[in-house]
């Protein structure tokens, strides 16, 4: 079987411009926002996956 990517997402918040991003699980990726480009973005803990941030 061929490997799939994951698609585990991350939620992380940008306190100067007020921006949640959905990020996947990647070590690698920026820690800046990709909006206003202020450092550093803020996880929202305890929120994992797609489901569990639009659901009430």
């Amino acid at each position: 079987m061929a490997e799939t990517p994951s698609l585990a997402l991350r939620y992380v918040a940008c306190d100067a411009c007020e921006t949640v991003f959905a990020q996947p699980d990647d070590p690698d990726e920026p820690t800046a926002c990709d909006r206003c480009g202020a450092r550093p973005l803020r996880e929202l803990s305890g929120i994992r996956g797609p489901d569990a941030y639009f659901a009430p």
